[in-house]
């Protein structure tokens, strides 16, 4: 009996100190209360267990052939044999050299004009990695602070030469830093919001006083002295050439300044030192039926060679096709420019008549790489969709096999879908790209209930095109790999990606600048007076937000008649059994004819405009649906295009569950990877061998651009931009530059 009270006590002790530790999760710290119930939640479906995601594939040591099978959800890969042939580093030495070389000084964001963002500084290590601290840190926005929204975001990665660092603010100044003091030498205001993603330090040989720190801001690039911060008014037009907008960073070639203008579609090229137009190459072809395909993901050079290396955008309109049939060329594709006879070399499109905005963002990354005993100059493209392509440079031909399948065809009227699309298996995917029910996270029950409850509403699946009719849930919206791109180890012939791995939701619908048929007035006063305080005076539909932030799509109403309601019969039938409405057959009729005559006045005109809505697929938490990582970084085996690792990027509360990230990466010959652009603010340092976290430091804001690094005085520093993050509103923590390194 005694045995039984004690037992009894003791349990009842254990259940009170449980509910005290759930009361504190649940009440006092929400970061606690997430990782509570999201411990729970992956104990509940055994999350090690079928988190694809998280499986580690360590190859890295391997020569022999190898016969694997991969989980087939991601459809990555199925029984492949391959050789693996060993690296000959000797003679591979040189060409390491030059590709690491270049970035000594960082005179280019992005790490020069291979936009790899690789160094051979070695100070930084594994074994000295926990001394990492703050040398010192610029706030840009004491001074002057004005809550700006997230179009001001620094997404600049700063340059470096000659002990000041250059890089830009959320309030249109390009700032001169001291690197080892960290005070200012000089502000330039530009007047205008500087939304460019790179910069370019441009060394005058012949007269280094006439140096350049290119900036594209808008619509024109300015020439600042980098000693004075004053413009150069012997360039161009006094300090700056008309370009067109500019995102990338320029480069210089053979004297010659070299843009990508993303409103005229063209490659164009400026004498150095005077700014004068010197020709241009269009992007597309001029026969071109769409708009967009833009070069705004970023450009290489490949000097020796004269060929510029160009990611594009999508097409516009973005998520209907209609108007712009076909594949639409150079959109979403890799473009190799020949400058010496100012043509296309070659190109290769992604995705044909991209309905997703499955652009290119990232910029090609240049890099040598050794494959049967063969060095092989190439240029790697990372892609939003998770798809890792690389290319020989002079040629354009792929090193792995390209596959396509067939894709599926759109409900939507005049859209007519590409037929093909690619679906490769190495190198191996960095994301899953097709939505499964199965995703969703069992951290909310309620939560993922509703979404299977209302399954019936939504479409996915592989390349599966919008809807007018349900709504399309998909990967790869926001990444895959962002515009920073990943970074090539030539040592280890590794490539690391940061990706995003979050799920979203697409609507169409229509809205008609027409009116209804004039001579059926008094038919669509009917329908006025009863129909459209539901479906929209125009019948293109509505969304309604609940208090629960629940978004509700009441559907649309156009081409009913074509679709579903061929006959009066038919649609008399659902009306009733829908609505149970008072409507007289009569009424019903009239309004079955105002329908039928309003679509096909679109459908004969084209007059109905479509548009959409899109947005994360998240819980009420304000997370995403889906079971994480939702960010994550991957390590690829280039020699083989087969997985290393993959670990999750960024915290929510005190679990790695990886977050979105719009920052980047920077990767050292120490075996050292460096990470920013998380939601949780931090910086991180992993070990490239493993993906292992080795060092981290809280900084004010979340960073949307790479860090980079530089050797001054025998120091190696490492300068990291908090700006905010890239859907953050700003405070006046915002445009943060830190300057990390050992202190003596």
């Amino acid at each position: 009996m005694l045995v039984k009270n004690i037992f009894i006590s003791l349990i009842s002790l254990l259940i009170l100190f449980i509910f005290i530790i759930f009361l504190y999760f649940s009440y006092f710290d929400t970061g606690l209360s997430f990782t509570f119930h999201y411990l729970k939640s992956k104990a509940d479906e055994n999350y090690r267990e079928n988190q694809e995601t998280l499986n580690i594939i360590n190859i890295q040591n391997k020569k022999e052939n190898y016969d694997n099978n991969f989980d087939s959800k991601l459809g990555l890969l199925s029984k492949l044999k391959l050789d693996l042939p060993s690296i000959n580093f000797d003679s591979y030495s040189n060409q390491i050299e030059e590709q690491s070389i270049e970035i000594t000084n960082w005179e280019r964001s992005n790490g020069g004009n291979f936009s790899n963002k690789f160094t051979n500084f070695e100070q930084l290590n594994k074994q000295n990695i926990n001394n990492l601290e703050v040398l010192w840190k610029y706030n840009s926005v004491n001074d002057h602070f004005i809550k700006r929204n997230w179009m001001n975001n620094v997404e600049v990665n700063p340059v470096f030469y000659d002990g000041i660092v250059y890089f830009t603010t959320p309030y249109k100044e390009i700032i001169a830093i001291d690197a080892i003091s960290g005070k200012v030498i000089w502000k330039f205001n530009s007047l205008k919001k500087i939304d460019a993603r790179g910069i370019l330090f441009w060394l005058n040989d012949q007269n280094p006083k006439k140096s350049c720190l290119f900036v594209p801001i808008r619509d024109v690039v300015f020439c600042i002295d980098p000693k004075s911060g004053k413009k150069v008014n012997s360039f161009g037009m006094k300090g700056f050439i008309k370009t067109g907008t500019v995102r990338a960073a320029p480069v210089v070639w053979r004297n010659k300044l070299i843009v990508a203008s993303l409103d005229t579609l063209k490659i164009k090229a400026f004498n150095l030192p005077s700014g004068d137009f010197a020709w241009e190459i269009p992007i597309h072809p001029i026969n071109k039926n769409f708009k967009g395909g833009t070069p705004w993901g970023g450009i290489s050079l490949d000097s020796q060679r004269s060929l510029l290396f160009v990611s594009t955008g999508n097409p516009r309109p973005a998520l209907y096709g209609g108007s712009r049939e076909g594949n639409n060329k150079n959109s979403n594709s890799i473009i190799a420019f020949d400058l010496i006879n100012q043509n296309i070399k070659w190109s290769f499109q992604e995705v044909a008549h991209d309905l997703w905005d499955y652009d290119i963002a990232s910029p090609p990354l240049l890099t040598s790489i050794e494959i049967n005993n063969k060095i092989i100059d190439v240029v790697i493209v990372m892609t939003k969709i998770g798809n890792t392509f690389v290319f020989e440079r002079d040629s354009g031909e792929s090193i792995f096999d390209i596959n396509y399948k067939n894709a599926p065809i759109s409900d939507v009227y005049n859209e007519k879908t590409a037929s093909k699309q690619i679906f490769n298996n190495i190198p191996v995917p960095t994301i899953k790209l097709e939505f499964d029910f199965n995703d969703l996270d069992n951290r909310s029950l309620e939560d993922r209930n509703k979404f299977l409850n209302d399954i019936d509403s939504y479409k996915f699946g592989w390349f599966e095109p919008p809807s007018l009719e349900k709504t399309l849930l998909l990967y790869g919206l926001h990444g895959g790999a962002q515009w920073p791109g990943g970074v090539f180890d030539p040592y280890s012939n590794n490539l690391f990606i940061p990706v995003n791995h979050i799920p979203w939701k697409i609507r169409l619908f229509i809205s008609s600048d027409e009116e209804y048929p004039k001579n059926l007035k008094k038919e669509y006063n009917l329908y006025a007076k009863n129909c459209s305080s539901c479906h929209g005076k125009k019948r293109n539909g509505i969304y309604v937000t609940s208090k629960e932030k629940e978004i509700k799509y009441i559907p649309s109403l156009i081409d009913i008649y074509n679709k579903k309601y061929s006959s009066f019969d038919i649609f008399y039938s659902k009306i009733l059994d829908k609505h149970k409405s008072d409507f007289t057959k009569n009424e019903l009729d009239k309004i079955y004819k105002l329908f039928k005559k309003w679509d096909d006045k679109i459908n004969t005109n084209n007059t109905g405009k479509i548009n959409f809505q899109w947005s994360q697929l998240l819980y009420n938490d304000d997370l995403p649906a889906t079971r994480p990582p939702w960010g994550k970084i991957v390590s690829l085996n280039m020699n083989t295009g087969l997985l290393n690792w993959q670990v999750p990027n960024g915290y929510v509360g005190k679990i790695k569950t990886g977050t979105s990230n719009f920052g980047g990466i920077l990767v050292t010959k120490s075996g050292l990877i460096f990470a920013t652009g998380t939601d949780d603010n931090k910086v991180v340092a992993l070990n490239s061998e493993n993906g292992n976290e080795l060092w981290s430091y809280q900084m004010d804001s979340a960073g949307s651009t790479s860090p980079m690094t530089f050797i001054w005085k025998d120091k190696q520093i490492l300068i990291v931009v908090a700006s905010g993050g890239r859907y953050h509103n700003y405070d006046d923590k915002s445009g943060t530059i830190y300057a990390f390194g050992i202190k003596e």
